[in-house]
C-alpha cells in the first residue's frame, strides 16, 4: 500500500510541476510578441499535463481508454514540442504530422488492449514513440550554431537526447522482461519514471525559456551593431570590428583597404519623389552593393548617404576594381518606384594599408580625401588616395564649396 501512495504522490507531483511550467510557458508565449516556437512549447505542455492527469488517474480508477488516451496526448504534446523547436529554427513543418502519429499510436495500443492484449508490447510501443519524438527534438538542437544560442541549444538538446533514450531504455527492459517479473518491478519501475520525468520536464521548460532567452539577447545585439534602415553595421559597430580586423591583419602582415562611398545628389532623390522613396532607393543601392561583397567583408553605414567597406586582404588597386564593379552595379540597376524608375550613381574612394598603414581612422580619412576627388571631378567614379598629405583635401573641399554655391544660385 505504501509503494501505491508514493508511485500516486509522485503522479501527483509531476503533473503539478508540468502544470507550473506550462503556466510559465505560457505566460511567457503571451508576452513574446512574435517569438516563432513559444507558442507550441506552451500548447504541447497542456498536450503533456492532460496525459500525464490521465495516466496518473489510473492509480485511482485504472481503464484501458485512459491509458490509450494518455499515451496519445503526450504523445500529441511531444510532436508539438518538436513543432516548437522547429519554428524557433524558422524551419516549416506540416502541422498535422503529430496529431496523426498520435492517431496511429493510440490504435496500436487499441489493438494490443482488445484485440491482443499484450501489455508489453504496448510500453514497447509508447516507449519508443515518444522517445523517438524526444530524440527528434533533440537532433534539431544539438548542432553547431554560433552563440549565446549554442549554450542554450546544447543544454535542450542534451536534456531532449536523454529523455529519449531513457524512454528507449525502459522500452526495451519492459518487452525483455516476463510478465511475472514485469509485474514484480512495475513499481519501482513506474516511480523511476515519474522521477525521471519530473526532472526532465522541468529541465526542458527551462531550457526553452533559456533559448528564448539567448534569442533575445541575440536580437538586441544586433539591433545595437546594425543600422535600422539599411541592415549595415552602424558608426560604432564598424568602427570597433574594422579596428580588430586590422589589428589581426597587421600582425599577419595582410593588405586591407577601405573605401568609402556616397550617393550622388541624393537630396534631390528626396526632394523630388520623398524621403519613403529617398529610403527605397538607399536600400536597393545596399542590396546592389553586397551582390559583389565576400562574407568576411565589412560593410558600414557611416552617415547620411555615406557608407564604408572594409576589405580584407586587397590592395588599393584591387580594392579599387571592387568598387568599380560596385559603382557600376548601382549606376546601372535603376529602382523601381511605383510607377517611376529612379536613377542613383555613387562616388567612392579607396585607400589601402600599403600607404596609409593599419589606422582605422588613418584609413578612413584617406579613402575619405579620395571620395572628394571623385566627387569634384564629376561623381560616378572611383578615385584611389596615394598620398598622405592633405592639401588636396582642402581643394576639392574649396572647389565641391564653390559647386555647392553654385547650385544654390541656380
Amino acid at each position: 500500500m505504501q509503494y501505491e501512495l508514493n508511485t500516486f504522490s509522485l503522479g501527483i507531483a509531476l503533473t503539478l510541476v508540468t502544470l507550473g511550467m506550462t503556466l510559465i510557458l505560457v505566460l511567457a508565449a503571451y508576452h513574446s510578441g512574435s517569438e516563432q516556437g513559444l507558442r507550441h512549447w506552451a500548447l504541447g505542455n497542456v498536450a503533456l499535463t492532460l496525459g500525464i492527469l490521465l495516466h496518473v488517474s489510473q492509480g485511482l480508477a485504472h481503464h484501458s481508454l485512459s491509458e490509450i488516451f494518455a499515451s496519445g496526448l503526450m504523445l500529441l504534446g511531444l510532436g508539438v514540442i518538436w513543432l516548437g523547436v522547429r519554428a524557433f529554427k524558422g524551419l516549416s513543418q506540416h502541422q498535422s504530422g503529430p496529431i496523426l502519429f498520435a492517431l496511429v499510436l493510440m490504435v496500436a495500443l487499441g489493438y494490443f488492449h482488445y484485440v491482443d492484449d499484450r501489455n508489453d508490447m504496448r510500453l514497447l510501443i509508447t516507449g519508443y514513440a515518444l522517445g523517438s519524438l524526444c530524440l527528434l527534438s533533440a537532433s534539431e538542437l544539438l548542432i553547431a550554431v554560433a552563440p549565446p544560442l549554442r549554450r542554450a541549444y546544447w543544454f535542450t538538446g542534451g536534456i531532449m537526447l536523454l529523455s529519449g533514450a531513457g524512454l528507449w531504455l525502459i522500452a526495451v527492459t519492459s518487452s525483455r522482461t516476463s510478465l511475472t517479473d514485469l509485474a514484480a518491478a512495475s513499481t519501482a519501475l513506474q516511480q523511476t519514471t515519474l522521477l525521471g520525468m519530473i526532472i526532465a520536464q522541468t529541465a526542458m521548460a527551462g531550457g526553452f525559456i533559456l533559448m528564448t532567452h539567448s534569442r533575445t539577447i541575440e536580437t538586441l545585439q544586433s539591433i545595437s551593431e546594425h543600422d535600422g534602415l539599411t541592415g549595415t553595421l552602424n558608426r560604432r559597430s564598424m568602427h570597433e570590428q574594422a579596428k580588430a580586423l586590422l589589428s589581426h591583419a597587421f600582425e599577419r602582415g595582410l593588405p586591407i583597404s577601405v573605401v568609402m562611398l556616397d550617393a550622388d545628389h541624393f537630396k534631390r532623390i528626396n526632394d523630388q519623389f520623398g524621403h519613403q522613396t529617398g529610403d527605397a532607393v538607399l536600400c536597393h543601392m545596399v542590396s546592389r552593393i553586397r551582390t559583389h561583397l565576400r562574407s568576411n567583408d565589412l560593410f558600414g553605414r557611416y552617415g547620411g548617404e555615406e557608407f564604408v567597406l572594409l576589405l580584407p586582404g586587397l590592395d588599393g588597386n584591387e580594392a579599387r576594381e571592387v568598387a568599380d564593379r560596385i559603382r557600376l552595379a548601382v549606376s546601372e540597376h535603376a529602382q523601381q518606384c511605383t510607377d517611376q524608375r529612379v536613377t542613383l550613381s555613387i562616388s567612392l574612394g579607396v585607400a589601402g594599408t600599403g600607404v596609409h598603414g593599419y589606422d582605422y581612422s588613418t584609413l578612413v580619412a584617406a579613402a575619405d580625401n579620395a571620395l572628394y576627388r571623385a566627387k569634384a571631378l564629376g561623381r560616378n567614379r572611383v578615385e584611389l588616395c596615394l598620398e598622405h598629405d592633405s592639401l588636396m583635401r582642402d581643394q576639392m573641399a574649396l572647389r565641391l564649396l564653390s559647386e555647392f554655391s553654385h547650385n544654390l544660385d541656380v
